[in-house]
């Protein structure tokens, strides 16, 4: 996957705040991954039978995973009037579940605890109230620091 792909994004529609993580479909990377896996495959088996064959369940694999996470998302959404905080679970953009987190939103309560996954250092987002809320799995540090930020200086209760 590419590092650089955008898996979060921040939105403002009126007085509430979405932090969602629909991973965008783009359909260039569907298309030029199992290219590149058909050629790769075609320079380390020479035989063009064996490159479509990997090439082709590369692209139906990775298709599925990508429409899967454009498909299923969720969203933080963050009302500034109410105070509300709710987790938003959505498929194809209709409401499946609503978790309400808190009705008194504190940005203090969100912690940010370093994992290891995949060998590299990430960051979980977690909301503190009497339960702990796991949000959102950051890959580096800069996110991190945006959503931080983001969190002191806009949204405003």
């Amino acid at each position: 996957m590419n590092e650089k792909e955008d898996y979060f994004r921040i939105l403002k529609n009126g007085n509430i705040h979405i932090l969602s993580d629909r991973i965008p479909l783009n359909w260039k990377e569907v298309i030029f991954t199992p290219l590149s896996t058909f050629f790769v495959s075609f320079l380390l088996f020479s035989h063009w039978l064996i490159g479509i064959l990997i090439g082709l369940l590369t692209a139906i694999g990775y298709t599925l995973y990508r429409f899967g996470a454009w498909v299923y998302y969720s969203e933080i959404q963050i009302d500034e009037k109410s105070g509300k905080m709710t987790l938003v679970r959505k498929i194809l953009e209709r409401t499946q579940k609503i978790d309400l987190i808190t009705d008194k939103f504190e940005p203090n309560r969100f912690e940010f605890s370093e994992i290891n996954r995949s060998g590299k250092n990430k960051f979980l987002m977690t909301y503190r109230t009497h339960k702990n809320y796991d949000l959102l799995i950051l890959k580096n540090k800069l996110d991190k620091t945006t959503i931080e930020d983001y969190i002191k200086k806009e949204i405003k209760i």
